[in-house]
């Protein structure tokens, strides 16, 4: 009796060879760049929101806590509208 053959070819040179490793650096490098740019981003809300209540003489930090929140969720809206145009995972 023969085993039915495997869904997926193995390919030589163990399972980080070829195309599998290309795939996850590109994800890698690109998951890497969307996580520097919302650092980046929330940083500087919050640096323009105490720069903001300063200016406005407030006691509560409103613009320190609304402007990283709203960049926070322009940045969600944005991450899902990109991933909603890749047909496939492509």
């Amino acid at each position: 009796m023969s085993t039915p053959p495997s869904p997926r070819p193995k390919k030589e040179g163990g399972p980080d060879s070829g195309d599998d490793a290309a795939v996850r650096r590109r994800q890698l490098i690109r998951y890497a760049g969307v996580s520097s740019e919302v650092f980046a981003s929330v940083g500087i809300a919050v640096f323009l929101g105490m720069k903001a209540d300063k200016w406005a003489k407030l006691s509560f930090p409103v613009f320190s806590l609304s402007l990283p929140l709203l960049v926070i969720v322009v940045l969600l809206v944005q991450l899902v509208k990109g991933g909603s145009n890749k047909k496939n995972g492509k």
